[in-house]
């Protein structure tokens, strides 16, 4: 049986929406690619999904050959994008009837062009050249089956390309549009002449009654909200409802408010760049770079998906987290032990044979390029291939798995999708060059990434509403219109001149200055809208700055509130029907309320009901140990008897504890030898060459070139403070020094643990404990002249202990390059004054550990465990201001509350 194919087609570009009832059969509709894939399926014409990347790199070529054209300087200065804008002037030019070739009367750009025409090599087809394919396959005298092609604009209206072709098929009349609006239907209802005017008929004023309501909301979550429920109370009608949204994320945050409610889901989709499987190509290249991003690098790690095992992945990460630089002593420790582990345990079955170890080797451990010059493209290229060899054998891993779930097929799908982007990237690297900048590599990386993958979180379910992004693809006839943000994106301009388009239609090349592909745009959004039978809900959300409100809308709004007041009338707004429970105002679209009764996050809660029973004194303690213990016993009990540790999920620490660690570190490998005190010159010098040489390492963040300035000025500091450390230490008589010490000795009849951060001797026996901080002016200064250096009198009583008296103790704030000590033990050599006004350490050590002994109630009775920063000062234990301050400044948190990961817990931090 001959059936006759339906072809109805208009310049608007793209496909049209499929809904329930909907017949398809030997019926197309779409845009002029639509009809151009239908004919190359006709007549046998093979076409390639080719990436418009590559045309790109090819006709930046041939334009580079073209002698002192007008775009040279454009051309220098950024090749890619000149090349990606001069392509598509000269496919539309192609599309309009030029032939490469004729330049007479046409701008300057056109001789240009011209020329680089004559060397362009186009190994993949624009879409002129397909539709030239076509006409040559008719004249060639091959036929195509049965079809009526409905056009809805005249041929004359197409560009000259497709001209020639159209005169050669079966062209019928086109479908008028006309509001669809069988009986019972009133022709009078507001949805009838809604139509009506968007079609261009005079009509008067009219107010809206049950077929068209509008309606606004203050946020997106009330509009979705709103909807989901509405939907939810009218499932019968759902399959032949139609949601125009044209907002991606919009759509899918309603399709999640659909399904929590058991609704039939849209299946709305996100083309996104963003899809964790998409992002190891670019962080990968990142690893090309000297030093290495260790952000970079740990983005890397964390992915869901990533080319080692998740345990593996979690202890580098771990590693970086502590030293954040490829290469710091964490990281190489443990990734050494990673490497021997998959070495030697082979006869496991949860090892490799050293396939791990290789697999980390030649991800981590592969030549770099200088991070601010140009790199190797070969380099660049190599990682494109690892990255697609990767991708491409886990996608086949998958494939080949019968008992793959969807989510897996879905990776899988991405998969396929990073291994064209990679294969991609990795050509076009190789045609660039010898080298590539950090820049041009952006760039290409950008046109590669362009198209993204369709991620749908929810499924297209039966019996579910269609959503549409465009009124334009509506082509049947459907019951309700839901029409959800009444904003729209401008149409294209265009990219010529109006001088340009005059010369150009003087030469005989008509080029559209946009007005046609307009109003081809607008007739398919009258046609969509018009095929609403029964009604339409609009909701209108917060104003967008980047968006203008749809000319449909603004045409139908205008009429509705001509009716009213214009001044006045505004829609009635979906929290205020909620607040006021006035479900039925929108009536058929009505919806449910439900009031919840909701619990707030903790409040602030200074005390807390503990059986002793359930806590235990430590047989061990620590400086940081007592403090906690006096100045937060919650903060105690959380950590140390319930054991409470922060999440898994490994971090770089902040800037602040960056540059202290780092200046730790540094001053331990320089003065971690022989423990004798260097001359302060050569001290300098071992510094300033180790910051040199661990700073991409052990401090990457600091390395990045963009931290030059910054980096300078740190290693100046350390540089200061150093001469400072050794030459004060010289004049007090100190000979050696001794880094990271272990601490001896026990309190409260406990053995003491911990590292002190440096302890001086000098040959008489004397001691000095220095604890070193980076920065805290004012902090180190005040807790000196108040004999609040508990820390310091920790330290102080473990040295007592294996010597015959307390030792003199000071701060060197490092960023400063100064010292603080107290009168009361002051270091010896230290300038005068920079000696404070303090008591001795001995006296701040019997002070604190007296006040810890009188404030243990709460630990040995059934007292409450007082969370004390939330108490009321008159709550607090005598000689507990030691650890505590009394008055603090504006935005200003007690010292033990600082770097607490339990503010969730006690109220003084909002649960998000």
């Amino acid at each position: 049986m001959n059936t006759t194919t339906q072809l109805h087609i208009r310049l608007t570009p793209g496909r049209v929406a499929t809904f329930a009832g909907m017949n398809l059969l030997d019926r197309i509709v779409g845009g002029p690619v639509v009809l151009l894939e239908w004919l190359e399926t006709q007549l046998g014409l093979p076409h390639a999904d080719v990436h418009r990347a590559s045309r790109v790199m090819q006709y930046a070529d041939a334009l580079s050959k073209v002698p002192g054209p007008c775009f040279e300087r454009s051309l220098a200065a950024d090749r890619w994008e000149t090349a990606s804008e001069l392509l598509q002037r000269r496919d539309e030019l192609m599309m309009c009837g030029w032939d490469g070739g004729r330049s007479d009367g046409c701008p300057r750009i056109a001789c240009d062009l011209a020329l680089a025409e004559k060397e362009y090599v186009g190994s993949f087809p624009s879409e002129a050249e397909r539709i030239a394919a076509v006409g040559e396959t008719l004249d060639a005298g091959q036929i195509l089956p049965r079809h009526e092609l409905k056009l809805a604009e005249p041929i004359d209206a197409w560009p000259a390309a497709w001209q020639t072709v159209l005169k050669r098929l079966s062209i019928c009349d086109p479908e008028k549009p006309s509001p669809y609006s069988p009986q019972p239907m009133p022709l009078s209802s507001s949805l009838m002449a809604a139509a009506n005017v968007v079609r261009g008929q005079t009509s008067s004023p009219f107010d809206c009654d049950s077929s068209l309501r509008v309606t606004q909301a203050r946020s997106e979550t009330a509009a979705v909200e709103f909807l989901a429920s509405v939907l939810a109370g009218n499932s019968a009608a759902l399959s032949r409802t139609v949601i125009y949204c044209e907002d991606d994320s919009l759509a899918v945050r309603l399709d999640a408010s659909l399904g929590r409610r058991g609704v039939p889901t849209m299946g709305a989709s996100l083309q996104t760049k963003a899809h964790p499987v998409l992002q190891v190509l670019p962080l990968a290249l990142e690893l090309c770079w000297d030093p290495v991003d260790p952000q970079s690098l740990l983005d890397l790690l964390t992915l869901p998906v990533i080319p080692f095992r998740r345990a593996i992945a979690s202890r580098l990460a771990r590693a970086l987290g502590d030293e954040p630089g490829l290469g710091s002593a964490s990281w190489q420790q443990a990734f050494d032990e990673i490497c021997a582990e998959s070495e030697q345990d082979t006869e496991h079955a949860n090892y490799d044979s050293g396939k791990t170890a290789q697999t980390l080797r030649d991800w981590f451990c592969a030549d770099r390029s200088p991070a601010d010059q140009p790199v190797a493209t070969t380099l660049m290229a190599r990682q494109c291939r690892k990255v697609a060899k990767w991708a491409h054998g886990r996608a086949a891993v998958i494939w080949n798995n019968e008992n793959r779930s969807d989510s897996d097929e879905q990776v899988a799908i991405v998969l396929g999708e990073a291994t064209r982007q990679a294969t991609l990237l990795g050509e076009l690297i190789e045609l660039a060059g010898k080298t590539i900048t950090q820049p041009q590599l952006g760039r290409l990386l950008d046109e590669v990434t362009d198209r993204g993958v369709h991620s749908r979180p929810c499924p297209v379910a039966e019996g579910g509403p269609t959503r549409v992004r465009s009124l334009a693809e509506i082509a049947a006839p459907y019951d309700c219109l839901i029409w959800l943000g009444t904003t729209t994106a401008d149409a294209a301009g265009s990219c010529w001149s109006v001088k340009q388009l005059e010369d150009f239609a003087d030469a005989g090349i008509q080029l559209d200055d946009g007005t046609r592909q307009l109003r081809s745009l607008r007739s398919a959004e009258v046609s969509g809208l018009c095929l609403a039978r029964e009604s339409m809900l609009v909701v209108a959300l917060p104003a967008s700055e980047e968006q203008r409100v749809h000319p449909l809308w603004l045409a139908v709004e205008q009429k509705i509130s001509d009716y009213h007041d214009p001044k006045r009338w505004v829609p009635l707004a979906i929290e205020d029907l909620v607040e006021n429970e006035d479900c039925d105002a929108l009536s058929p679209f009505v919806f449910r309320c439900e009031s919840v009764a909701t619990q707030r996050s903790q409040p602030l809660r200074p005390v807390w009901d503990i059986p002793a029973s359930l806590l235990a004194d430590r047989e061990t303690v620590s400086a940081s140990e007592l403090e906690d213990r006096l100045a937060c016993p919650l903060k105690w009990t959380f950590r140390y008897q319930a054991g409470l540790r922060p999440s898994e999920i490994a971090s770089l620490p902040d800037e602040f504890q960056l540059r202290g660690n780092l200046f730790h570190k540094l001053l331990e490998r320089v003065f971690g030898g022989d423990g004798e005190l260097p001359d302060p010159d050569v001290a300098v010098l071992l510094v300033e060459a180790t910051f040199d040489e661990r700073l991409p390492l052990d401090a990457a963040p600091l390395a990045q070139p963009e931290k030059r300035v910054e980096s300078q000025r740190l290693k100046t500091e350390l540089a200061k403070a150093t001469r400072l450390f050794v030459e004060t230490l010289s004049a007090g008589g100190y000979t050696k020094v001794q880094i990271e010490v272990p601490i001896e000795g026990s309190a409260f009849g406990k053995e003491m643990r911990g590292w002190i951060d440096c302890v001086a001797s000098a040959d008489d026996d004397r001691e000095a404990v220095v604890d070193f901080k980076y920065a805290g002016r004012k902090k180190f200064n005040d807790m000196i002249t108040d004999g609040r250096s508990v820390q310091l009198a920790t330290y102080a009583h473990s040295r007592r202990q294996t010597g015959d008296s307390y030792p003199a103790v000071a701060y060197l704030v490092l960023s400063d390059g100064k010292f603080f000590t107290p009168s009361g033990s002051p270091l010896a050599g230290v300038d005068q004054a920079q000696v404070l006004d303090g008591p001795s350490i001995e006296r701040v050590w019997n002070n604190f550990s007296q006040a810890i002994s009188q404030a243990e109630d709460w630990l040995t009775t059934d007292e409450a465990v007082p969370a004390r920063p939330l108490q009321v000062i008159n709550d607090w234990p005598d000689g507990t201001d030691i650890v505590l301050k009394e008055r603090l400044a504006r935005d200003e948190t007690q010292s033990v509350c600082r770097y607490c990961e339990f503010k969730p817990f006690c109220g003084m931090e909002a649960v998000q």
